[in-house]
């Protein structure tokens, strides 16, 4: 079990490294089409509420720290995309989503917070 779990945490954070680098490569004219409007509503609050508590549950099970350490590098890497604060806090919840896309019942929320970058990065394109 500790093996599987241990794979598939690797594989997020594989994902969502593809998906920082894809998001820091984006032209200016393709991080405009990224849509800021689900960014606050009530589905888009909702998935960030069951995230958060699926990423401390992840954490809690990382014995390796691998997910925090992955956190705080996420935090250094939006600051640096230049992007705005909106922007930059849409990208921290899809990250986190695709870190926890794997886990039961956390595959609606992940799609819901990752919906903003599917025109600009399609989330097929982060399979491994």
């Amino acid at each position: 079990m500790a093996g599987t779990q241990t794979m598939s945490i690797e594989r997020s954070i594989d994902a969502a490294n593809r998906f920082l680098d894809r998001i820091a490569a984006l032209a200016p004219a393709e991080r405009e089409r990224i849509s800021t409007e689900s960014f606050g509503s009530p589905s888009h609050t909702s998935a960030m509420l069951t995230t958060t508590d699926e990423i401390t549950t992840l954490r809690n099970k990382d014995r390796d720290g691998r997910v925090g350490a992955f956190l705080v590098d996420l935090e250094r890497r939006v600051e640096v995309l230049g992007v705005g604060a909106e922007i930059g806090d849409l990208v921290k919840a899809a990250t986190r989503g695709i870190l926890v896309q794997d886990l039961p019942g956390c595959e609606r929320a992940m799609r819901q917070l990752y919906s903003p970058f599917e025109n600009v990065v399609p989330l097929r394109s982060l399979a491994d």
